[in-house]
């Protein structure tokens, strides 16, 4: 399923670019369903950042009567991203720990000056691969697919967009 999400934050295009690739650590008490962030891989090439973000989720985002099923790697997922300055833009995949293989979520992130504001807009693609999902047969897993995907997809836009409201919260306590 592929969705499109354009935001915006009023201010300039390299202040918010910057503040999205250099400042996650800091930007981790801004989001309100991430415990913390951790950066294994970090490398320059030019203009190109290329990361490997490993991000954990809050257990107190979840029910209550699931807590105790979930284990931590259930709510920690990998962010591959290239942030290239040249071309103001982040293409990123995400690989989830609890489904390695079974999910594709990629996309890309443009960033846009206009009238020294910035627009973003989010390009991605979320699929879920049946086949790869264990213990769950794959005729079964096919036909909760559509609204299995409409559901997570629903989830992940306003995470794209806080991500927005975290960083531009950053940049307003840091001015």
């Amino acid at each position: 399923m592929k969705f499109n999400i354009i935001d915006e934050i009023p201010y300039p295009r390299h202040q918010v670019f910057a503040t999205h690739r250099d400042c996650l650590l800091e930007l981790v008490p801004y989001f309100g369903n991430v415990d913390r962030v951790e950066i294994p891989s970090r490398r320059e090439e030019g203009n190109a950042v290329h990361f490997e973000n490993v991000w954990y989720g809050k257990t107190s985002d979840v029910p209550a009567l699931i807590r105790p099923l979930l284990k931590d790697e259930m709510l920690k997922w990998t962010d591959f991203a290239v942030w290239d300055e040249d071309v103001w833009r982040c293409d990123w995949n995400i690989e989830l720990a609890a489904l390695p293989g079974a999910i594709t979520a990629r996309g890309t992130n443009r960033f846009r000056d206009e009238s020294g504001e910035t627009v973003i807009e989010m390009n991605g693609e979320f699929a879920i691969h049946p086949d790869r999902l264990p213990g769950i047969p794959a005729f079964a897993a096919r036909r909760a697919l559509p609204v299995l995907e409409r559901f997570i997809v629903g989830l992940l836009e306003p995470n794209l967009r806080d991500s927005n409201r975290a960083v531009q919260r950053y940049i307003e306590d840091n001015i």
